[in-house]
């Protein structure tokens, strides 16, 4: 069996067992109280219809100002029991299909945009072709400058090519989904930032809010750490440039006692059928499935 149809066939055995022992009924029971922010990436229109029918029929979908709002109030009565925040990182061509499908559920998600690949032929780095799962969490340990270094070497990759195909969505998509969706800054190029300069980190988080606020004509409040990767660097950087949020990619729910710059979220995959889609709201595969990333991270390196 290939290495991707067996980690679906874990992740859906796992799934079946969760969902047999009545677990996604008592996590949501006992988590009533506190807010998910959903993490997506590419998700398809068909995936996503079918994750958000069962979302609007067991929680409420509210909007991610609403939950920043009751952190820093410290006052969660307009936030419903049971509610989640739809996120969605980077800004991937394919999100512009997702339209018709917010609009008929009438939900306002946050989509993070890379400001420097929006509305441009440039490539994500970690979707470079012929890339491997293992090389990019490889890159993603190494300091900026020598992650660069290797791309340019290796694929003659830097982040200002510009290929033939698109991989971002582009100004005219965004406008046309303005009314229905919260754009927000998810850095410039999304390099993981505690492998920054502080230069670079700085251009990386201020320069993300002053390019999507000029494009949109908008003032942007929220931000999205790339791959969920921060220090108290990091942190100081997003207060001091006004923002209100950042959401980092830590599994779990939030509170009013949660950091508006902490906040947590539970990782949705892209692909997810609607038995693993309730497994994940218990957060139980992520967690296990980072516990062995790591194991299998320390034997192999």
């Amino acid at each position: 069996m290939a290495p991707n149809r067996f980690a679906n066939f874990i992740k859906n055995s796992v799934s079946v067992l969760i969902c047999l022992f009545g677990i996604p009924l008592i996590v949501r029971w006992i988590c009533q109280d506190k807010v998910a922010i959903l993490l997506y990436h590419d998700v398809s229109p068909n995936v996503f219809t079918k994750h958000l029918s069962y979302l609007s029929r067991h929680y409420k979908i509210i909007t991610l100002d609403t939950l920043v709002s009751g952190i820093h109030d410290n006052d969660f009565s307009e936030v419903p029991p049971k509610s989640v925040v739809i996120t969605i990182d980077d800004g991937h061509v394919g999100n512009i299909a997702l339209l018709p499908i917010i609009k008929q559920y009438r939900i306002r998600p946050t989509i993070y945009v890379c400001t420097q690949i929006i509305n441009t032929h440039r490539y994500f780095w970690f979707r470079i072709p012929k890339q491997t799962k293992r090389k990019k969490e490889r890159l993603k340990r190494l300091p900026n400058v020598e992650r660069l270094a290797y791309l340019k070497e290796s694929t003659d990759f830097e982040p200002e090519n510009e290929y033939q195909d698109r991989q971002s969505l582009n100004i005219e998509e965004m406008r046309e989904m303005m009314d229905c969706v919260d754009f927000e800054p998810h850095t410039q190029f999304h390099p993981i930032l505690p492998n920054c300069n502080d230069i670079e980190c700085k251009q990386e988080i201020l320069g993300s809010k002053m390019d999507l606020e000029e494009l949109l004509g908008k003032e942007c409040l929220h931000f999205s750490y790339p791959n969920g990767d921060y220090s108290e660097r990091e942190i100081e950087i997003v207060k001091s440039g006004g923002f209100r949020s950042a959401r980092t990619s830590d599994i779990g729910w939030n509170t009013c006692g949660t950091s508006a710059y902490h906040l947590k979220t539970i990782p949705m995959s892209d692909d997810a059928g609607l038995m693993r889609l309730r497994a994940e709201l218990t957060t139980i595969p992520q967690r296990i499935g980072r516990w062995v990333n790591s194991i299998l991270w320390k034997i192999t390196n």
